[in-house]
């Protein structure tokens, strides 16, 4: 059963391309009639124009983008949705757990939206099975947390299960629409199936200073560190932090106002140890 929804998928998003491969595939074809006929005169064999028939007869690829831009709805929207479907009391982290859920799951998301735009023949589904899935997954995973995803007026301590998937697959379905995650249109057109969601938008800046918040020596009773690099000093490195690299990474050096200076070369040495000791992390 799994296959033939997969089939029924792809033929369904493969609607909007026919055009383009059926040119194709006369061009392709004509690119042959044209080499063969030729090549049996014998004429263009040597030549240049051979080649460029040739290559002709290559499969045409278009390539298309391997992610998803991430959203760009504004704040403002997404705080009223949060206001309009959580509790009062939802914490960030349950909110960002509900967001990236979201943004993680292309494929299903797909799915669901296939099943919400029917062919002749097949029915609806407002809230599809792969979304009462997804619903039922972040459940489990937020626990007890997963009651502030409900108002008081839902009254969620009178739901059954079924009815409490139900209604969490309502809220990922407005919630992917809202982030523009849904391949068709107000129309039921399809436009572009749905990729990974690409988080480079989102990557957090990162900055590398010294690891101890204040001095170690014990002659200057733990005063604070100040900065020590300009403005205009500040170098740009590219950091490697488990498997993500990020680029023009600023590096921050300090000092300890009572600290003499060949002091504070021993104490910049250990600060570099102890960085690479806490975390695999390469400059």
């Amino acid at each position: 059963m799994f296959f033939g929804t997969q089939q029924q998928l792809c033929s369904d998003f493969g609607q909007p391309k026919r055009s383009a491969n059926l040119l194709k595939l006369c061009l392709h074809n004509f690119c042959i009639v044209f080499w063969t006929i030729f090549s049996a005169i014998g004429h263009l064999s040597p030549s240049s124009w051979s080649i460029i028939l040739l290559v002709g007869l290559l499969p045409m690829v278009s390539a298309a983008p391997a992610h998803t831009p991430f959203s760009g709805t504004t704040f403002q929207e997404f705080s009223k949705f949060v206001q309009e479907n959580f509790s009062s009391g939802v914490s960030l982290a349950t909110v960002l757990v509900v967001l990236f859920t979201t943004t993680s799951n292309p494929d299903l998301l797909n799915l669901h939206a296939r099943q919400q735009n029917p062919l002749p023949g097949e029915a609806a589904h407002v809230v599809s099975g792969w979304m009462k899935a997804l619903g039922r997954a972040l459940e489990e995973r937020l626990d007890k947390d997963a009651d502030r995803l409900f108002q008081k007026s839902e009254k969620k301590h009178m739901l059954n299960a079924n009815q409490v998937q139900n209604a969490i697959g309502i809220k990922l379905d407005s919630l992917s629409k809202l982030l523009k995650l849904y391949p068709y249109d107000a129309h039921g057109q399809l436009g572009r199936i749905l990729k990974p969601v690409s988080e480079k938008d989102i990557e957090p800046v990162h900055v590398i200073c010294p690891v101890s918040m204040q001095c170690q020596t014990m002659s200057c009773n733990q005063r604070s560190i100040r900065m020590d690099t300009r403005d205009r000093d500040v170098p740009r490195v590219t950091l490697i932090k488990g498997t993500k690299i990020y680029d023009r990474v600023h590096v921050l050096s300090g000092k300890c106002p009572t600290v003499k200076p060949s002091t504070m070369q021993t104490m910049k040495a250990h600060s570099i140890m102890e960085s690479k000791m806490e975390e695999p992390d390469f400059i």
